[in-house]
Order: structure tokens, then sequence, then C-alpha cells
């Protein structure tokens, strides 16, 4: 695996706690490699605010095709 791309609409489970357990996740397995994450619907904007202040650099898509193109960007360095 060389990249992780996650891709939520967030309806049922908000992008809030979305993003809190991919913080917790990365954290705690001390990933290497880049993390392109996709998040639309409820609490989206808590959601970016929680991966911006987490200190680990993730990338943010704006759309799908977006989050793919930054996905393939990363790892071709």
């Amino acid at each position: 695996v060389k990249a992780i791309f996650i891709n939520i609409f967030g309806g049922i489970l908000r992008c809030d706690r979305l993003a809190t357990g991919v913080v917790a996740a990365a954290k705690k397995i001390n990933i290497k490699i880049p993390i392109v994450i996709r998040m639309e619907g409820t609490n989206v904007e808590e959601g970016k605010k929680i991966l911006a202040e987490s200190g680990i650099k993730f990338l943010i898509g704006n759309g799908m095709k977006d989050g793919a193109l930054k996905a393939v960007a990363a790892v071709k360095g």
C-alpha cells in the first residue's frame, strides 16, 4: 500500500467522528504513507478542522476526482 484514499459522505457517520477516528488510528500506528480524505456531509467543516489541527499531514480532496488525483500525485512524489 502506497497511499490511503478515504472517500466518505457523512450522513449516518458524521464527518467530525470520522476525522477523530482517522486521527487516532494514524497516531496509533504512526502511519508513514500519504492519507487523502474526501469528506462531504454532516459536520464536514468540523471534521476538516480536526484533521488540520491534528499535527498529521492529511491531504484533503475536494471531490472524488480531486482526491484520487492527490493520492496519485502523493505516491509519485
